[in-house]
């Protein structure tokens, strides 16, 4: 068995406040300590099955910092060379985490994944690298639609339904796959997508730099607006007060995105009288000590 052959049936924790429940999918208890463990290991099980890719070949992936050390991890467990374009400004432990998986950095401007992408593609077309395409990839969305919801509606023991799905969104996949998967179940549910305020682009807003590593990467990307009910904005320092205060009273060591996810859960429950709603704990909080 290899490690990747345990990514997935993280457990579902509730985090309560009085008369209301967050419930956390825990993926920081995947292998490499993130949600976007399911999905790359998702796109590189396809692409080996179809012999997209072998031994000794090279992958490239623009990232925010969690997908980038998915990617490492597995590559370094199945034998690939790595190359990973980021924005300067993420946190120095994801880049020291890539590294140390043996991927190669490539920073661009902060902020500017636009351009990560775009030197991505080029790099793939005129290097032959496998091209994991993270935001613009179904095979993003259908990893948390085929596994992540099933898992969701599996361990929900509640004989009420839940009222929302509660989410930030990088790429929009885990949002779009595991929402979908999860309002076809539980017909009525709520889907709502959260985002930096400083970078409210679903909210149309421009794109700005903000501290909430891993959701607001500056476009919708496989986000489609027409299956969200609602948009929630969250400050970075405000996110950065809900991490501190889940390790601190909760016992829950999480990224400050998690912050994000839960501070917008609890509040739209409150302004919509409602008791349970679900989101993703999405990574690790050591990965953002020199920033919080």
């Amino acid at each position: 068995m290899r490690l990747s052959d345990n990514v997935g049936n993280t457990p579902l924790i509730p985090i309560t406040l009085g008369s209301l429940t967050v419930w956390g999918k825990a993926e920081f208890m995947n292998p490499g300590g993130s949600v976007k463990d399911r999905m790359a290991t998702y796109i590189l099980n396809n692409a080996e099955k179809n012999n997209l890719i072998k031994k000794g070949d090279t992958l490239c992936e623009a990232t925010s910092g969690n997908t980038g050390i998915a990617f490492a991890m597995l590559a370094a467990e199945r034998g690939y060379n790595i190359k990973i374009i980021m924005p300067s400004n993420m946190s120095e432990e994801r880049k020291s985490m890539m590294k140390f998986y043996g991927a190669e950095l490539i920073q661009v401007e902060e902020g500017d994944f636009d351009g990560a992408i775009e030197m991505r593609n080029d790099l793939c077309k005129i290097k032959g690298w496998f091209n994991c395409n993270q935001f613009h990839n179904q095979l993003n969305v259908k990893a948390h639609y085929n596994n992540t919801g099933i898992e969701i509606i599996k361990q929900w023991k509640n004989t009420i339904k839940p009222d929302a799905f509660i989410l930030g969104t990088g790429t929009g996949g885990t949002l779009m796959g595991c929402g979908k998967r999860l309002k076809e179940h539980w017909n009525g549910m709520k889907i709502i997508a959260v985002e930096p305020a400083e970078s409210a682009v679903m909210s149309g807003n421009q794109p700005g730099l903000h501290g909430i590593q891993g959701i607001g990467d500056g476009s919708k990307f496989l986000v489609d607006m027409n299956f969200v009910d609602e948009i929630k904005t969250v400050k970075t320092i405000c996110a950065k007060t809900i991490a501190k205060y889940l390790a601190l009273k909760k016992g829950l060591f999480v990224g400050i995105s998690a912050g994000a996810n839960v501070k917008a859960a609890f509040e739209w429950l409150r302004d919509n009288d409602k008791t349970n709603a679900i989101t993703i704990l999405c990574d690790r909080g050591e990965r953002y000590l020199s920033c919080l």
